[in-house]
């Protein structure tokens, strides 16, 4: 989730989808790993609260400017589109954007090595936002984002909540909606007041739900994952 969090600047506050609209079937463009740099997928097909998005993670042992020279050259390259270099906190950012997506390269210095990601996204403004889901929202909260990913052909959704209510109201909530449903509870696991898991399996589907007091924060209130392997 660390990665995820990352990436939510690339995304801005707009409308509803529309019910048809599927954004794990979105083709994104590819963006290529510099030469020598080691890589793996965080997410081939994601989507964060309705945005196509894919995220690779990299590291590279060449120089800054190597790096920069690289996807500056590669963007110029193409002949049009835009590419922007900019400072976020200890990242640094080139983005370009071209045919309505747009492709980033965030990274910092960690002693020998450069550690990156390489996001692609579709751009807001062609699709508008959906943070819509199934998954049972809880009185008194608030939906904060909706990462929906496919892996081999399996979609999972993770919908995380901030809510005005402690965490043992909101797992007994979670209890009854999905014994409501028929879901069988599989696993559970409680910290007194601070934090409870617990699992529900129907079929070859699971539901991972965590409810955790944030350190910092009043006792009436908690923060909720739910974390849906379909």
């Amino acid at each position: 989730m660390r990665c995820v969090a990352l990436f939510l600047l690339l995304i801005f506050a707009v409308n509803a989808q529309p019910k048809s609209y599927d954004p794990l079937v979105t083709k994104l463009p590819g963006i290529p790993v510099i030469p020598g740099a080691t890589w793996q997928w965080v997410g081939v097909q994601m989507a964060i609260n309705g945005i196509p998005m894919s995220i690779k993670t990299f590291e590279y042992k060449g120089t800054e400017r190597q790096l920069e020279r690289y996807y500056v050259s590669l963007w110029k390259s193409k002949g049009h589109g835009q590419y922007k270099a900019k400072d976020w906190g200890r990242y640094k950012i080139i983005g370009h954007e071209l045919d309505g997506f747009y492709s980033t390269v965030q990274y910092r210095k960690e002693g020998k090595v450069i550690r990156g990601k390489l996001v692609v996204t579709e751009i807001a403004t062609r699709h508008r936002n959906k943070q819509g889901t199934q998954v049972p929202k809880p009185p008194a909260s608030n939906v904060i984002s909706v990462v929906e990913s496919r892996d081999a052909g399996k979609r999972s959704e993770t919908v995380t909540f901030d809510s005005n209510k402690d965490v043992d109201f909101n797992i007994r909530y979670y209890e009854n909606q999905y014994k409501n449903e028929n879901w069988g509870l599989v696993f559970s696991q409680d910290v007194y007041r601070r934090s409870s898991v617990r699992h529900f399996q129907k079929g070859s589907q699971l539901v991972q739900v965590t409810v955790k007091l944030l350190p910092g924060q009043p006792k009436n209130k908690s923060h909720i994952m739910v974390h849906w392997i379909k």
